[in-house]
């Protein structure tokens, strides 16, 4: 409630009591008059009365109007005094802001004095080391001491003025801690009124139960008002920093915004003199134009602007002309920062981004002292326009989005002043005028009935548009440009577009502090906007590497916060205030928990100044929408630009440089039965990207189709059949043969002891106080250690090592990418005790699918087997892999698109598609919290979700299937999950394997007889289950690496293989000989898919 409410309110409740009600009047009653609730049902003022015996028929409706008459008189003294009081307010908040302006001026003349007191006692005190002759000496020393008086007239009184910023600077961080302090001392969270106990109203007296908010509100009026005035007078690069800080109404308070927002475009004008000067340097201009304005209709930091018209057209024209002192002022300025921030860097080297910000800053701020520049940025701007208009425009205008109040969106243009280059200068500027009101000129926009939603809309679309797309340059280059300046007072609105008076257009002024992005930057601020949008984790680390971001450490969820966080959704300024304040308040809560190196999640002195801008400008618009008062979900409205932005880019678009390859297809029949399914699932959106493949025993190509497109942002380039697609769980078959064919060559054995051949896995004796590392009992501790020491390789292929859901601690993508760091995650290391891994379970008790442990547990002991053998160094896994089966392999294998160690130099890679619930709304739930708010999160979740999020606790961005379509991932070596394949490089490779290239009869029999049945995580390793039975209820069959597949016609299983994620899938069929190869880019498929494609080839061929 307002003070004035709160003043009208407690004159109404001292009238009230006051009143003579009569004896035996309700009790409720005069409650309900006296806290101005309804009164109590049945009640009537002439029942009361009459058991008070004091009133007559008639007197109640007299006395109700007295009454009312009497609270109309009280409410005007009351509005009367509030006037009054409001010009007190005022007045006072004057006064003390000009004192606080005179100690500023005397505290900088004092110390200016200081400056001069010191370099005369430095004159005297060397002249007096001089030999020369006296009279001499006297005249150098009073010669010398006009020196300063020179360098002040020249320079504008720079020295001094740099005193005065020093004695604002000092004042306002004094007042910020005297205020601390007596919030503490006077605060109080009492009420404003109270009632005695014969219910008269209280009213306290003035200063009396002042809260925080109300100390805080006052010191902000006065320091406001002293900026203002300090600003006023400094001019400079502190123009420009009040412009941006009132910008931001989400962030500051209201008295900053309102009374610098003056800055924007209401700075102190240069004298018509002085600028007649200006404008005589520009030749030819004075031919040109004619009935230039005298008076400026608008003066900003750098320049003002004046009306004029052209000689020849009579079109209405700005010029804008540059302010004399304003080149000197700015490079002072920003000497002066520089300065500061080397200091900062100095003291604390964690903050050298600072200098690198600063730097970036002061070379584009320059540049807006170079109107040739702006000229230029404005045509270049104005061509982006026009691609935005040819993009995503529609008969000539744009549309913002779909809204319940304007279901088909709003039209609007947009439109860029037009430079005259001809006529323009480096201190003068010719335009084309556009009319049009500022943003927060609300009055004439309510005239307009212009919707401030649609307003903010169609900014966000348009900033979206310069900052993610590229455009064609005059000069036929490929550029892209936004401004660095979005505040309020560089953009108009007027009603009517140029096709209709319906709708409106926007205007965007000002591109002096522009910026130009290089390619990879572009698109890095593509990927990161786009990721923000889709919660791809795996993307923004992409857009991380390439604007030159490097982390200390890789946090993606915290990351993922910040970023969407500065993409956050718009909102008032009361509600947007409280955002930030939250989202502050847990940053500094997190930092209290992090070592110093970690306070600063980025490489200090890697800190690309791009960025800078980019959150620059992002964060000026959520002020402008703050001002607005409008709610609207930002990521939604730059998310279509973003996407436009990448698919420009050469990393999504059609791959060259390797022609799709044609085969001899000897089945035409069951290849159009497969086309034809196919083209339905795709129809029905079942699928994304498709390919299968079919072989016979002597590799005759039976069937190979493809359908769909490559996934992600490459969806709109078809899908190949040479593209590599992630196979999930299909690579566990290949590091299951690998060990096959070890063991063949003597290396191990099934029942080997794994810490014997690994002894860092496992040692003998028990570490001492590793119990209390792993807050466990010595009784626990010895039983899981006798379990991990005796896990054999059997217990790894038949997924019994009591190891399913073990995951590295501290687990990122770029450890996940690396096998040999996840292999030694699985040793014991006495550095870090408490990352020690031990089972669950004893090993050969059960059957729990290892979703991601089995991949490292089979390279662990693989390569340890191999180095014990040769007495040599362990290799890395994918060395081992080249070494031993590569060579069985086949060439049609090997060149067909088969990486089992990921990777895929000179292939397509297709990128996988998800839409994964669980990770976004565990990071919504994240976000939430960390903003003061609540988020249900209790929709979205799937079968087995509570046992995955244990063992990927800190790390739930791994179940992004997404992730793996980053730089890391793409290349990443994951035994388990991370093999990249074609449908015929997979096929090709169970042809090899079935027709006993790659391992024996006797083994390969061996080791495809079921050995165990898992009934686990059966979302996590793909659908085996031909037969028309529509869940795997009995489990899935296993042999030692393998999964076992029966189909109708089966008694017991026919074919071996494996799935993964999503239905890709590879097997072998005994009794036919015939291979077959799935690989589908929908993870988040529905599961049956890859069962009814495979259901088509064995109806077709009767297995």
């Amino acid at each position: 409630m307002g003070w004035r409410s709160q003043l009208r309110s407690a004159a109404a409740k001292k009238a009230l009591s006051s009143r003579n009600l009569p004896p035996g009047f309700p009790e409720a009653a005069r409650k309900a008059l006296l806290s101005g609730q309804p009164l109590p049902a049945g009640f009537s003022f002439a029942s009361a009365a009459g058991k008070g015996g004091l009133m007559e028929d008639g007197e109640e409706e007299k006395e109700i109007v007295e009454e009312k008459q009497r609270i109309l008189q009280l409410e005007k003294d009351v509005e009367l005094l509030a006037t009054k009081c409001s010009r007190l307010e005022a007045q006072n908040i004057l006064v003390s802001a000009q004192q606080l302006d005179i100690v500023a001026r005397l505290f900088a003349i004092l110390l200016s004095g200081l400056s001069l007191r010191f370099y005369w006692t430095s004159l005297c005190w060397i002249s007096s080391y001089l030999s020369w002759h006296s009279y001499v000496v006297v005249a150098l020393k009073y010669s010398l001491l006009l020196v300063p008086l020179v360098h002040h007239r020249l320079t504008h009184g720079l020295v001094h003025r740099r005193f005065e910023v020093f004695s604002v600077f000092l004042i306002i961080m004094v007042r910020i801690k005297l205020v601390r302090w007596r919030a503490l001392t006077f605060a109080s969270s009492g009420s404003t009124s109270s009632s005695t106990s014969d219910n008269t109203v209280v009213v306290s007296q003035f200063g009396e139960n002042l809260d925080e908010d109300a100390i805080w509100e006052a010191n902000y009026d006065v320091s406001a008002q002293f900026l203002y005035i300090s600003i006023l007078r400094l001019r400079g690069l502190w123009t420009k920093s009040a412009q941006y800080i009132s910008s931001r109404a989400d962030f500051m308070p209201v008295a900053y915004v309102r009374e610098l927002k003056k800055l924007q475009d209401e700075a102190p004008a240069t004298e018509w003199k002085d600028i007649q000067a200006t404008l005589a340097t520009a030749p030819h201009l004075m031919d040109q134009v004619t009935d230039i304005a005298e008076t400026p209709i608008a003066s900003a930091s750098i320049g003002q602007v004046h009306i004029a018209k052209l000689r020849k057209t009579g079109e209405k024209v700005v010029i804008k002309v540059q302010h004399p002192q304003a080149r000197p002022l700015l490079t002072d300025d920003f000497r002066s920062l520089l300065i500061m921030a080397w200091i900062v860097t100095l003291l604390e080297p964690e903050y050298a981004f600072f200098e690198i910000l600063m730097r970036e800053w002061a070379t584009e701020a320059r540049k807006e002292l170079e109107f040739l520049t702006e000229a230029t940025n404005l045509r270049s701007a104005g061509l982006s326009i026009q691609q935005m208009m040819r993009t995503f425009g529609n008969n000539g205008v744009l549309f913002t989005n779909h809204s319940d109040v304007h279901p088909k969106g709003v039209p609007f243009q947009v439109e860029i002043p037009r430079p005259y280059l001809e006529l323009c200068t480096q201190n003068v500027l010719v335009m084309t005028f556009s009319e049009g009101v500022r943003m927060d000129c609300f009055d004439k926009i309510d005239e307009w009935k212009i919707p401030k939603l649609a307003m903010m809309d169609a900014m966000g679309q348009a900033f979206a548009n310069l900052m993610y797309t590229s455009f064609e340059e005059d000069d036929g280059s490929i550029s892209s440009i936004f401004s660095g300046d979005p505040h309020v007072g560089n953009q108009l609105i007027r009603p009517g577009t140029g096709i209709s008076d319906e709708g409106f257009t926007i205007v965007l002024l000002d591109w002096g502090l522009a910026k130009r992005l290089s390619e990879q930057k572009r698109i890095a601020f593509c990927q990161i906007a786009y990721a923000a949008a889709t919660f791809d984790f795996g993307l923004m680390l992409d857009g991380f590497t390439a604007v030159g971001l490097k982390m200390k450490r890789e946090n993606v969820a915290e990351d993922m916060e910040g970023i969407r966080f500065l993409l956050r959704d718009m909102a008032p300024r009361k509600e947007a205030r409280q955002r930030i304040k939250a989202k502050m308040k847990t940053d500094q809560d997190r930092m209290k928990s992090k070592d110093k190196k970690e306070k600063v999640p980025m490489e200090s002195k890697a800190y690309p100044g791009e960025f800078f801008f980019f959150v620059r400008t992002n964060e000026l618009l959520h002020g402008l929408g703050s001002q607005l008062a409008v709610e609207m979900s930002f990521l939604d409205v730059i998310r279509p630009y973003a996407e436009r932005g990448l698919q420009q880019s050469s990393l999504y678009s059609d791959f060259t440089e390797k022609t799709v390859p044609s085969y001899d297809i000897k089945d035409k029949t069951l290849n159009g039965l497969i086309e034809e399914f196919l083209r339905e699932l795709d129809e029905k959106k079942k699928i994304a990207g498709a390919q299968v493949c079919i072989l016979d025993s002597n590799g005759n190509m039976l069937a190979n189709v493809v359908e769909g497109h490559l996934g992600g942002l490459k969806s709109s380039l078809p899908m190949r059949s040479d593209a590599l697609v992630l196979g999930y769980s299909c690579t566990k078959a290949v590091a299951a043969t690998l060990a096959h064919v070890m063991v063949e060559q003597g290396y191990l054995c099934y029942d080997d002891l794994v810490c014997n051949l690994w002894p860092e896995f496992c040692p003998q004796d028990i570490p001492e106080g590793l119990a209390e590392k792993l807050d466990l009992t010595e009784e626990e501790l010895s039983e899981r250690w006798m379990w991990k020491r005796s896990i054999t390789l059997r217990h790894i292929l038949t997924h019994t090592s009591g190891f399913w859901s073990a995951l590295p601690k501290r687990m990122t993508i770029k450890r996940m990418s690396s096998c040999e760091s996840c292999c030694e995650a699985f040793e014991y290391n006495s550095d870090m005790p408490d990352e020690t891994l031990l089972p669950n379970r004893q090993p050969g008790e059960k059957s729990e699918y290892h979703f991601m442990s089995f991949g490292w547990l089979v390279a662990g002991t693989l390569c340890s087997a191999y180095a014990l053998k040769n007495n040599g160094q362990k290799p890395a896994f994918e060395e081992l892999y080249e070494a031993i089966l590569v060579p069985k392999l086949s060439t049609d294998t090997l060149f067909s698109g088969f990486r089992p160690c990921g990777g895929g130099e000179g292939f397509c890679m297709a990128l996988t598609e998800a839409d994964v619930q669980m990770t976004r709304i565990m990071q919504l739930q994240r976000e939430a919290e960390a903003m003061g708010q609540t988020k249900n999160s209790s929709d979205g979740n799937w079968k087995g979700a509570s046992e995955i999020q244990k063992s990927f606790r800190g790390s739930e961005f791994l179940l992004d299937p997404r992730v793996w379509n980053c730089g890391d991932a793409l290349h990443a070596n994951v035994p388990a999950a991370g093999g990249r394949f074609s449908a015929t490089g997979l096929a090709y490779f169970y042809r090899d394997l079935g027709t006993g290239k790659v391992l024996s009869t006797k083994t390969l029999e061996s080791v495809s007889t079921v050995a165990t049945i898992e009934n686990t995580a059966n979302d996590l390793q793909g659908l085996t289950a031909m037969t028309t039975d529509t869940d795997q209820v009995e489990g899935v069959m296993l042999g030692l690496g393998y999964q076992l597949i029966k189909f109708d016609n089966d008694t017991e299983p026919s074919a071996f293989g494996h799935a993964g994620v999503g239905g890709s899938i590879g097997f072998y069929h005994q009794a036919s000989g015939i291979s077959v190869g799935i690989m589908l880019n929908k993870a988040d498929g529905d599961k049956d898919t890859a069962k009814s494609i495979i259901r088509v080839v064995s109806k077709y061929l009767k297995w």
